[in-house]
């Protein structure tokens, strides 16, 4: 953290509301993209915002200073996502963000770790994912947005989640099994066990 960041969080402290502006200012289009990312709920995303700023200038006492705020405050954003999810009804969750799909692009690209492939996913399977994340656990979403849509690798995110890089991977290995038993209806035999191989490789991910 800067000295500039320092003065600025400060003047926060001390309640200098124009400080918190810019703080807002700065930060807000990532942590719009981080919540949009594990939710997957366009709908909720300025309201989860506000509510991730909030908690963050209430805590910010407790606040070290070890790393960029941007950086703590990623990691209050990706909570307040989690827990907002977790309130939500499964069922009316998938009805509700299936409508939210809007225009997809042309193919979306996968990069499985430990592996040079990239896999191309059209259209019609790029929706069956999105359909999938919606029915699988918080917690899973979370970290599979984090690993696959924000590339962290798994020690980042065991700073990220403050939790052991043990447990990182550990979350990941079963995420990833969720999400393949929510695709299970379209996926074929073949598909299904080069499913099972990755689940495997996956425990020994670093």
């Amino acid at each position: 953290m800067d000295k500039d960041e320092k003065r600025l969080i400060k003047r926060a402290l001390a309640g200098d509301e124009e400080a918190r502006s810019e703080m807002v200012k700065t930060n807000w289009a990532m942590a719009r993209r981080v919540i949009l990312n594990v939710t997957r709920r366009p709908d909720l995303v300025d309201d989860l915002c506000q509510e991730a700023f909030l908690q963050a200038f209430r805590k910010l006492g407790k606040f070290r200073g070890h790393s960029k705020f941007s950086t703590w405050l990623y990691r209050v954003c990706v909570n307040v996502s989690i827990d907002a999810l977790k309130k939500e009804d499964a069922t009316r969750r998938t009805r509700d963000a299936a409508l939210e799909l809007g225009d997809l692009p042309d193919v979306i690209i996968v990069k499985p770790p430990r592996s040079g492939e990239r896999l191309l996913l059209d259209k019609e399977m790029q929706a069956r994912v999105s359909r999938a994340i919606l029915n699988i656990s918080a917690k899973s979403r979370a970290i599979l947005s984090l690993r696959y849509v924000e590339e962290l690798s798994t020690p980042e995110i065991s700073r990220m989640l403050d939790i052991p890089e043990g447990t990182a991977r550990s979350r990941l290995y079963y995420a990833r099994l969720e999400l393949a038993d929510a695709l299970s209806d379209y996926i074929g035999p073949g598909e299904a066990s080069a499913l099972k191989r990755g689940k495997k490789d996956a425990r020994k991910e670093t």
